[in-house]
């Protein structure tokens, strides 16, 4: 037989508990760990609610960000780079973590869908240097 894979099971499960109410939802959640476990797919668990989320997300247009930056922002630096990153990826809403790294020296590098906007010291340094060497 052909094993399901896990975004198969993700999509299954979204289109399951979409439009249900939230104790609803929770009987199917349960149902479904019980079906992974009679599946032997349990040990999958991890990489579908990775796929379901992304689903998830994607359906609702949320988007998830990382701003990494040398020491902690400024509010009104968050709120801009918050607006400023709705603007770019059209999200509905979205879900931003911060990050503090003393490495990038300077600037920030935000991380959203697949993209990196590398505005970070660090970086403008080893373009500069890289200029300067050729």
């Amino acid at each position: 037989q052909m094993k399901i894979t896990p975004k198969q099971y993700a999509k299954s499960l979204y289109e399951t508990v979409k439009n249900k109410k939230d104790s609803q939802a929770k009987e199917v959640i349960k149902k479904f760990t019980a079906m992974l476990a009679d599946n032997n797919d349990i040990t999958r668990a991890d990489q579908i609610i990775a796929k379901f989320e992304e689903l998830w997300n994607k359906e609702k247009g949320i988007v998830k960000a990382e701003i990494v930056s040398a020491r902690e922002l400024d509010k009104k630096i968050v709120k801009w780079l918050n607006d400023y990153i709705i603007k770019l990826s059209k999200a509905g809403k979205l879900e931003m973590t911060s990050i503090v790294d003393k490495n990038i020296l300077g600037g920030v590098v935000i991380k959203y869908r697949d993209k990196i906007i590398d505005g970070s010291l660090k970086a403008r340094l080893s373009k500069l240097e890289r200029k300067m060497v050729k």
